[in-house]
């Protein structure tokens, strides 16, 4: 598998750190795009290319509670339709 493979993290996280959030992921290179789907209940998807890893570390090392909703990591022949 190429270590660029598409992937999206739901995520759930209070939402006075939206902002601080996104501003670590832009930090790194915008190693992952991050969407907020909700701010009112913290609710935010984070989409990029490449390993879960990294973006799991990062999110670990945050100062603040960082709950995961859903993890996929799409493989190389995947095309999804509406």
């Amino acid at each position: 598998m190429s270590d660029l493979q598409p992937f999206t993290i739901e995520i759930k996280i209070f939402p006075k750190n939206i902002d601080f959030l996104n501003k670590v992921f832009e930090a790194y290179d915008n190693l992952a795009v991050v969407s907020t789907v909700d701010s009112n209940e913290g609710l935010l998807l984070l989409r990029g290319f490449g390993k879960l890893g990294p973006i799991r570390r990062i999110l670990r090392g945050l100062p603040f509670k960082v709950e995961i909703l859903s993890e996929k990591q799409y493989c190389e022949n995947y095309v999804e339709t509406s």
